[in-house]
Order: structure tokens, then C-alpha cells, then sequence
């Protein structure tokens, strides 16, 4: 494995070992005879091998060197090469023997896989204090484990030939350079970061053209700033660099390369970092990637000189190798950082994903994806869906037919689960991208939605048809009580009886049918946000009147309540609540076993006054996992199609905004009870009773009945006849030119909603016509009434009776606002 090794690492191991061997020396040890115990390696274990006769046989000086630089054997030819005896350099370091400014070079063949055999060149110190240009090869062994390097030295004095030239000198020139070149572009294919790969190349570009100085240049804030150096000496790392008047920085504006011969003769140029590196020549070729300049790459020799047209082109070689490796690994970290993006996406994704083969069979999976299944990734890995989850999810269907959606469902611990998948094919050869959305949850609620919708317009309806009843009741009625006070002066009393019995049949008939409608509109009605007090009693006989048909062929019912004050809350809102519960309960219990089975409905009164409301049967209970859950939205016990699972948390959400609780107990195969506990409210005095008890005797006076429906009219006319004058019209704008032709009433009746005017348009109208009818006008209403008609009646406090009106009512309203005034 490649060694990442920069020249200060080695600076520091070269120092360290120097030290030791310093120390071995002074104590009388032998070389390595200091390592701990185990990690020894003598050099008598390496001068037995069949290498060391190997290396006496060659002319090469040979050094074997433990990874870290620790000298291990060296033959005789070192001796030849640098005047140093074997037993001199075993145990030392090798890399204290090669000069500062070739260490980046060394690092570079440290760093690479050495097993190419491409030599470098360093200067190594000889016994003598100077030091002499060697060729070096390295490589590792064993090949497959490597424990150790080995190091031929060859001697490199072509270089002094170089100076006088000839032919030798420049086929040596051009090696040195192809040699360099191919370690550069080695290393920039196998260092792992760019770093490295900048400071081989600045020492392996110095190097290949037989100079002591190279570096690299990156653009910086108002210049350049030397990012990697081999030769510049301490410091220079990190040092600022103007573009005016360096080398560098003439290349970098200039985008060409830029060289000066005689850095002391050359006037287009002040480069102080040249200067202290006391170099005499440099070249500088600008670099460039992909759409940017990246830097320059700069070289310098201590000796003037200029660099022939060969030597320029291979710097920019070199330059265009360092460009390659910079913009390779931008797009590896680029690509990395897709990748990396994409995985989160894939993995944190709500929505199940795989990657899937051909055949359907999942090659990676995502969590959601595991949770929907309910099986884990490594089940699903190499097999199909339906191979290991209960499921007919077939994802095959997308390699052959290209994009390919479709339905599925699958069963889990949690229940059975919907699904919806889209195959994406070919993301990759062979590979499909498959994503599945879990989608009951949708489902249920389009399901609860539509269902809502559907009870919304029954309410719709049931107001429209409560509506239109109540307008032919209410003359039925009227007409029916004018006929019990009229026929007994009218026919003998042997003839009347039949009569008055089938009159009172049919009364009691119409008072049947007006509480069946106005428990419809109970029902119906968008209730008010009133929080009371409402007539409990009064509820509970509607709720009872409007499930007996769901519970008669179910089970018996019984009753158990006692009088009950008013409590908090919306007589509507609360009805809605007992009407779910008696539902449920006849729901909980299968029909045709009447006699074996109780609905029972108590209420009392607590000491801590609060009725509680008791609601109980004998059905089937609810299992003791799902009573927990039983006031979640959309949770329920029902078949599918029986229920929205928005009943009980609609009622809980009632109870408790009238100050209540609810609760519910259950025993699977025993039945359930709830239990509504609701605050009772003070009743106030009714109106009504008062005025019975303080009407006093009004005069005959002149009454106007204003009703679209003629037939209504003209029943009040024949009912109040006997006690005032009654006029009728059949519409608003009627009524009001009665007023401007000069009539005036001591009392008005009028429909609530007409088709010209509204009820509290026309008592408006009227006012303004005659100021003496404030106060004096009295509303019918068969349920229709817009909200804002309704604001404006009870900010008025004008008497609204509802349709059909009993004659009683209707004579007591008008007492009312007849009464004389003060």
C-alpha cells in the first residue's frame, strides 16, 4: 500500500533515528539492539540472506532499509560510491544521508508503490562532508506483504558532463526528464490527496531538469501563495507572492510560460523569494483545469542558465499532469459528494425505496422500505418482495416494460397495509429504481372524507326537507285546532263526538310529526356556538326518538331518568354525542335476538352537580388492545364500510368544550358502557311561563299576517279571528304598501324567509314606515335561516316561533308584544 510521506515527515524520522543510532553508539549497543523486545531486526538477520551474496556480486551500492528509513544492509559498494563502510551506515537512517533539498524527491518515492522500478535523482552526503548526485531505485519486499525496501544507488556524475554538453549529456537529460515525468504521473494516479501530489511534483519537476528548486503556486487574495516547495528552504510555505515583478507572478497574468536566465541581470523582475533562495535562473509555466486557473509551477537552478525550448515543454507537461490530478480529484470529491447526497436521500427517504434486479429481486433497500415491509434489509437482499413479506408487490414488471406504476397491498404486524410503486428502469445496466408510497392512511382518509361529504348532505337535505314539511304543518295544525274550538257550537253534541275524536286523533298525529321533524332539525342544524343551558331531558327523548328504529330490532331498551336540571353546552352538539353513542351501541349487537339483549339509557343527578349520562349495552365489547384507541381520530372497531372512526373523538371533543368528560368501560363478549359526565347549568325562569303566569287581558286590536304561503296566512286568519282583526298578505313588499296607502296594525306576524324581503328586512322597512311597530312584530320560521338573518334576530330579541306554531304560542307572543305600554 502506498505511504503518504511529505519532506517533514521525513526531516523528523531522519532526526529521530540519527538520535537513536547517537544513543546506541554512546551505550555500546549494537545497531537496533534499543527496540523493544519483538521488533527487533539485527543486521546479522539480513547479512545471512541470499540477497546479501547478490548484492556483493553487483557493482551497485545496495541498501536494505526498514520501511521507516532504518538502514538494514548495505554492501561493499557504498564504500565505492560515498566512502562509507557497511558497518557504518547499518542501523542508521537513510534518509539523514540525502540532502534538505531532495527530501521532497525522497518523499515522492516513499510515497509511491515502488515496484516500477523508476529512478529518481538525489544527492547523498559522502564520508567526506560533500555530497555526491546518485540515481535511485526502489523496491518493496516481499511483493505481497512488504516488510522491507531495497535501494540501488547508481552514480549520476553525467550531470557534471551535462555542464559541457555532447550528445551523452542530453540523452541523460532527456531520460532524467521521462523518468521524472513518469513518477509524477504514477503518483498523481495513485496519491489519495492532491496535497501530495503537489509536493512530489514541485520536487519531481525541479528534479527532472536538473535544478535544486521547485514549487507550486495557487492564486491567492492580490496574488499567488506557495503552496508546496523543494528547495526554497524553511518558511517559504505559505508565503505571499505579488503577480507584479516575480517570475511567478508574470507567468500567472501573462497565461504563458515566463523564464529568466540571470535573475541578478534581469531588470523585468524584483522577486524577493528567488532572491533569498539565492537561485540564479527559474522557469514558470501557468496551470490550467477545467474552465479555471489552478496555479503555476515554478522552477530555479543556483546556476544561470536558459531553459531550451525541450525543457520548457516538459514543464508544462508536468503542469498539465498536476492540472489533471487537481480537476480528477475535484470531480472524485464531486462525484463522492453526489453519491453521498443520494444515499442520504435514499436512506432517509419517507418513502420506501430498492434498487431492484431484471428479475425483481432487491439489491439494496431503504428503512422506510424495511418498516412498510416489515422485514429487514438483509431478508430482502438477492430476493424478491413476496419471497419473504406478506405481500403481492412484483417489481420485475418494470425492466421489461420500462417506467411501469401499479398497486399492491401487503399484511404486517400493524395491519394491512396499501401501497403504490413507480419502477424507474435502467438507472444503471440491469439495475431499476423502484419507490413505494404507503398510501392507506390517504385512502382512509378519502374514504372518511367522502363519507363526511355524504353526511353533510344528508344534513343539507334533512334541514330542506324539515323545511318544506313544516310550511304545510303548520296550517294543518292551525286549521285542526280552529276545527276542535269551532265544531262544538256548530253541531249537536250526539253528532259532534266522532267529529272531535277524529280531529283529536289527528292532532295528536301532527304533533307526532312535528317532533319527528324538529328531531330532524336538531339533527340537521348547523348548531350554534351557545353553551347553554340545554334541556338534557329533552335531548334524550329526541336522540331515543331518532335511533329507535336502529335499536327496536336489536335489543330491549330501557330507560332510567329522573329530572334533570339544564346543563352546559349546546343542545345540538350535545344530541349529535347521545345519538353516536345509541348508534353505536345497537351497532354492537346483532340483530334478531331482541329479548336477549339491553340498551340501557340512565341520567342523575351527582352531588357534585354534574349529570351523568350513562349509555350501556349487552353487544360485543371491545378487545382490551384497541380500548386505548378508541377516541383516536379514524380509529375503529367496525367492519370496513361501517364506520369513519370519527365518532367518539367528535364526541369527546363536544363533551369536553362543555366543560364534560366521557369514558368508556369494556368486556370483549360482555358489552360497553360510556359514561358522559356534563355540568349542570341553573335554568333561568322561562319567559314563556312568566308571561302565562303576567298576561294580562289584551284588547281586540288589528293584527297583519305577512307569509308567502297563502295557505298558512289564511289558517292565523281563521284561528285569531275570534280575538283580533287579522289581514293577510302573501309578501313583503304587500305588507309595506299597505303601510304607505295609510293602514296601520297594532301587531305584525311574518315569515322569516320570503322571497322578496327576509322577515328582519321588512320589520326594518316597517319601523321606518310606522316607528309605533317597534317592538311589536312577531317571526315564524319552518328552519330555513340564512346565519346573518339569524345575527340580526337575536341582536333584535324579536320573538322567532317555530313552524308549526301552536295556537297557544302564537295568542301568548302576540299578548307579549301587544301588551300596553308605559
Amino acid at each position: 500500500m502506498a505511504l503518504t510521506t511529505t519532506p517533514e515527515v521525513l526531516r523528523e524520522l531522519a532526526a529521530l533515528y540519527t538520535r537513536i543510532a547517537e544513543l546506541e553508539r554512546t551505550y555500546g549497543m549494537r545497531p537496533g539492539e534499543g527496540a523493544p523486545a519483538g521488533t527487533r531486526d539485527t543486521p546479522e538477520d539480513l547479512a545471512a540472506g541470499l540477497h546479501a551474496v547478490v548484492a556483493g556480486l553487483s557493482d551497485d551500492f545496495t541498501v536494505v532499509c526498514a520501511p521507516t528509513g532504518e538502514i538494514r544492509f548495505a554492501n561493499a559498494a557504498s564504500e565505492r560510491a560515498l566512502g562509507w563502510r557497511p558497518e557504518q551506515l547499518v542501523g542508521q537512517n537513510a534518509w539523514a544521508y540525502v540532502h534538505q533539498e531532495d527530501l521532497a524527491a525522497m518523499a515522492s518515492a516513499r510515497s509511491a508503490p515502488l515496484d516500477d522500478g523508476i529512478p529518481i535523482e538525489v544527492r547523498a552526503l559522502a564520508s567526506d562532508g560533500g555530497y555526491r548526485w546518485l540515481e535511485m531505485t526502489a523496491r518493496q519486499w516481499p511483493k505481497g506483504d512488504p516488510r522491507l525496501v531495497v535501494l540501488r544507488y547508481r552514480d549520476a556524475r553525467y550531470r557534471e558532463a551535462a555542464q559541457t554538453g555532447g550528445e551523452e549529456a542530453r540523452l541523460r537529460a532527456q531520460v532524467r526528464r521521462s523518468s521524472a515525468l513518469a513518477r509524477i504521473s504514477q503518483l498523481a494516479l495513485g496519491l489519495p490527496r492532491v496535497a501530495d501530489v503537489l509536493d512530489a511534483g514541485a520536487a519531481l519537476a525541479a528534479s527532472g531538469l536538473g535544478v535544486e528548486v521547485g514549487a507550486w503556486l495557487e492564486p491567492a487574495e492580490g496574488g499567488l501563495q506557495v503552496s508546496a516547495e523543494a528547495g526554497l528552504g524553511a518558511g517559504a510555505r505559505g508565503r505571499h507572492v505579488p503577480v507584479m515583478l516575480t517570475v511567478a507572478g508574470l507567468a500567472h497574468a501573462g497565461a504563458a510560460p515566463f523564464q529568466v536566465a540571470e535573475l541578478s541581470r534581469d531588470l523585468r523582475v524584483a522577486d524577493p523569494l528567488l532572491a533569498e533562495a539565492q537561485v540564479a535562473c527559474a522557469l514558470a509555466v501557468p496551470v490550467r483545469g477545467q474552465g479555471r486557473a489552478h496555479g503555476v509551477l515554478l522552477v530555479a537552478g543556483r546556476t544561470p542558465r536558459r531553459f531550451e525550448d525541450d525543457e520548457v515543454h516538459h514543464l508544462e507537461t508536468v503542469a498539465n499532469v498536476l492540472a489533471t490530478a487537481i480537476d480528477g480529484r475535484a470531480a472524485q470529491e464531486a462525484l463522492g459528494a453526489r453519491e453521498r447526497l443520494a444515499r442520504a436521500v435514499f436512506d432517509h427517504a419517507r418513502d420506501g425505496m430498492a434498487i431492484v434486479d431484471g428479475e425483481g429481486r432487491c439489491v439494496d433497500t431503504n428503512p422506510a422500505m424495511e418498516r412498510l415491509l416489515g422485514v429487514s434489509s438483509e431478508a430482502l437482499r438477492g430476493r424478491r418482495p413476496a419471497e419473504v413479506a406478506s405481500t403481492d408487490l412484483d417489481l420485475s414488471a418494470g425492466a421489461r416494460q420500462g417506467r411501469h406504476q401499479g398497486e399492491a397491498g401487503a399484511s404486517t404486524t400493524g395491519g394491512q397495509r396499501a401501497m403504490e410503486f413507480d419502477v424507474v428502469s435502467e438507472i444503471l445496466p440491469g439495475l431499476q429504481l423502484a419507490v413505494v408510497r404507503d398510501v392507506t392512511e390517504r385512502r382512509e382518509m378519502t374514504t372518511r372524507l367522502a363519507m363526511a361529504d355524504r353526511l353533510i348532505s344528508m344534513g343539507t337535505l334533512a334541514a330542506g326537507v324539515a323545511h318544506e314539511l313544516n310550511t304545510p304543518l303548520a296550517y294543518v295544525t292551525a286549521n285542526l285546532e280552529f276545527l276542535a274550538s269551532a265544531l262544538p257550537g256548530h253541531l249537536p253534541a250526539a253528532s259532534a263526538g266522532d267529529l272531535l275524536e277524529a280531529v283529536s286523533e289527528s292532532q295528536e298525529g301532527l304533533e307526532r310529526l312535528r317532533h319527528i321533524i324538529e328531531d330532524l332539525r336538531t339533527f340537521a342544524r348547523q348548531p350554534s356556538e351557545e353553551a347553554g343551558p340545554a334541556d338534557l331531558e329533552a335531548v334524550l327523548r329526541s336522540c331515543i326518538s331518532m335511533t329507535w328504529n336502529e335499536i327496536r330490532h336489536r335489543a330491549r331498551l330501557e330507560r332510567d331518568i329522573g329530572r334533570l336540571p339544564p346543563v352546559a353546552g349546546n343542545a345540538a352538539r350535545l344530541a349529535q354525542v347521545f345519538v353516536n353513542l345509541l348508534v353505536n351501541a345497537a351497532q354492537a349487537i346483532a340483530p334478531g335476538q331482541v329479548s336477549a339483549n339491553v340498551i340501557r339509557v340512565s341520567a342523575r343527578l351527582g352531588p357534585d352537580r354534574r349529570v351523568a349520562v350513562e349509555v350501556s349495552d349487552t353487544g360485543a365489547g371491545i378487545p382490551p388492545g384497541a380500548l386505548p384507541r378508541v377516541f383516536e381520530p379514524f380509529f375503529t372497531t367496525k367492519p370496513a364500510g361501517q364506520g369513519t372512526g370519527l365518532g367518539l373523538s367528535i364526541c369527546r371533543t363536544i363533551v369536553a368544550a362543555a366543560g364534560g368528560t366521557i369514558e368508556v368501560e369494556s368486556q370483549p363478549g360482555r358489552g360497553t358502557l360510556v359514561r358522559v359526565r356534563l355540568p349542570a347549568a341553573e335554568a333561568a325562569e322561562g319567559v314563556a311561563g312568566a308571561d302565562r303566569r303576567d298576561r294580562a287581558a289584551v284588547a281586540r286590536g288589528r293584527v297583519l299576517v305577512v307569509d308567502d304561503e297563502r295557505l298558512v296566512g289564511n289558517s292565523l286568519r281563521r284561528a285569531l279571528a275570534a280575538d283580533h282583526e287579522v289581514s293577510v298578505v302573501a309578501s313583503a313588499r304587500m305588507a309595506l304598501r299597505l303601510l304607505e296607502q295609510g293602514e296601520r296594525f297594532d301587531a305584525v306576524i311574518t315569515d322569516l324567509m320570503m322571497p322578496d324581503l327576509t322577515g328582519v328586512e321588512l320589520e326594518r322597512a316597517l319601523v321606518a314606515l310606522d316607528p309605533r311597530l317597534a317592538g311589536r312584530i312577531v317571526f315564524m320560521t319552518a328552519g330555513a335561516v340564512t346565519e346573518e338573518a339569524r345575527r340580526a334576530m337575536e341582536a333584535s330579541g324579536i320573538p322567532c316561533l317555530a313552524k308549526p306554531v301552536p295556537l297557544e304560542a302564537m295568542r301568548e307572543a302576540l299578548a307579549k308584544v301587544m301588551q300596553p305600554r308605559g
